[in-house]
């Protein structure tokens, strides 16, 4: 049978198999680098498509013989991952169902970089909240223990490397919790609630042992918690007015400075920042239009 596919879908089924293959190649120098080195940022495949289709074109090609060697357009999508400074590391294959939303990325002390998705719809009701781990060959892990309400509002590296995680309602209100999952069983354990009316966005674990959070408040005024000093609160102030627009992102280097992804209200694209932890001051660096971040 000869199939015959425009330019245009030509150009996608390109696209997919760069898509695979891509990751051995790209797999092994994540891996290579230490997680620390440098801030990564995760996002879904889709929003990379734009700038390599080809244009429609009318005319139609015979892709008998290569049509064989390229693989089916999928109706997921693939994650890609970006370095801040040293632009696409990783493609991974099509593995983010259209209907899942990226809320975590961490990598850990190995090297293994962990997403977490959750479902918008109920037709999957036995899997709303699940672990992608990346690497040659991304495997999902179920997440266990979780109620029928909560999901993972974030991922992060704890200070001995492992992966914790932000717990809350599906809608983001509180009560939340902080816990740490086995990133190869889903297995939660470690369990520590925040206060009840405690509403966070992002977490991120200090080298130092400080947890922080960026909490936000009804009102949209956002702050900097200290999460395990008694909730101590550092409103937060870019060009000296308040910051309102929450952050979508929280990490923390090896030498303990916080740096935060988000935008302020209205503007686009997103950008990285610098958040200084006792005054409250944010910084910018650079846009970085990813929908998290991971160090």
């Amino acid at each position: 049978m000869n199939l015959k596919l425009t330019r245009r879908q030509f150009g996608q089924a390109a696209i997919a198999t760069t898509v695979v293959a891509t990751v051995g190649t790209f797999v092994n120098k994540t891996l290579a680098q230490t997680p620390s080195s440098d801030i990564l940022g995760l996002v879904a495949g889709s929003t990379i498509t734009d700038d390599l289709a080809t244009p429609e074109i009318e005319s139609t090609e015979n892709i008998e013989q290569t049509i064989s060697k390229v693989i089916a357009l999928s109706t997921s999508q693939p994650l890609v991952v970006r370095s801040l400074n040293r632009g696409l590391i990783l493609t991974s294959p099509p593995i983010l169902e259209f209907a899942d939303q990226i809320t975590g990325f961490a990598i850990l002390k190995d090297g293994t970089q962990v997403v977490a998705t959750t479902s918008t719809t109920d037709n999957r009701a036995d899997q709303l909240t699940r672990l992608l781990v990346l690497g040659a060959s991304p495997k999902t892990v179920t997440i266990s223990a979780l109620k029928k309400q909560e999901t993972i509002i974030d991922l992060f590296t704890r200070k001995n490397g492992s992966l914790g995680a932000l717990v809350g309602k599906r809608n983001g209100t509180s009560p939340m919790s902080i816990v740490s999952i086995n990133s190869q069983t889903g297995q939660i354990t470690d369990e520590d609630k925040l206060s009840g009316n405690v509403r966070v966005t992002t977490v991120a674990e200090c080298p130092d042992g400080n947890l922080y959070g960026i909490s936000v408040d009804r009102q949209g005024t956002t702050s900097l918690l200290q999460i395990n000093s008694k909730n101590q609160t550092t409103p937060l102030t870019f060009n000296a007015q308040p910051w309102n627009s929450g952050f979508s992102g929280l990490v923390c280097s090896s030498s303990n400075e916080l740096f935060a992804l988000g935008a302020r209200r209205y503007e686009s694209p997103k950008y990285l920042h610098t958040i200084n932890k006792s005054t409250g001051v944010i910084t910018r660096i650079k846009d970085f239009d990813v929908a998290r971040i991971a160090i």
